[in-house]
């Protein structure tokens, strides 16, 4: 994981963003529908309601993964209650799958909510997502079942959401993750 440096994205990187974060939602079988393709597009749109992050390969400088870190009650927030920031729309391209940059920008984005006095960072997945969900559990996310007060705000959601309380750190020694096909 060393040569992933994850940092704020540059304007002049916004298309490159864009385009890296719709072949990233491509890439797993999903058609965006042109609301959701306008969403993807709109980098600077993204980086003015709180920050757009990117994970760059250093040897080549190459950005392999993105996520935009939100405000609450900001636009493209849709999880997000008063008090908590949101981490939404990671995409990563094909290639680079597997090589630690899920684990580097969310730790990124954990300690930079962390500096916006937020009390939690929520996010939500694909319920059936469960290779970024055994990411999320490693590092403190812990998957909530309560979201009336969410799904309220929106239309009902489909997929699972996690949040990390950053008053606490995960137990030692101690490691929470979802059960497997296998074991079930």
């Amino acid at each position: 994981m060393s040569d992933i440096r994850v940092r704020t994205a540059r304007p002049h990187e916004y298309g490159q963003v864009a385009d890296l974060t719709v072949e990233g939602f491509r890439s797993r079988n999903s058609a965006p529908s042109p609301e959701r393709l306008a969403l993807l597009h709109d980098t600077p749109g993204r980086a003015a309601t709180g920050e757009l992050l990117v994970a760059v390969d250093e040897p080549s400088g190459t950005l392999i993964k993105t996520a935009s870190l939100l405000r609450p009650g900001t636009v493209y927030a849709r999880l997000a209650l008063p008090g908590e920031a949101e981490l939404r729309l990671l995409a990563v391209l094909p290639e680079h799958r597997g090589r630690g940059a899920d684990g580097a920008l969310l730790a990124e984005g954990i300690e930079r909510v962390r500096s916006w006095d937020m009390r939690a960072l929520v996010l939500d997945t694909g319920r059936d997502n469960v290779v970024p969900q055994s990411v999320y559990h490693r590092l403190g996310f812990v998957r909530q079942y309560a979201r009336e007060e969410r799904e309220n705000r929106h239309r009902p959601l489909k997929t699972a959401i996690f949040s990390h309380d950053l008053g606490r750190a995960p137990a030692d020694g101690i490691t929470i993750r979802l059960v497997t096909p296998d074991e079930s």
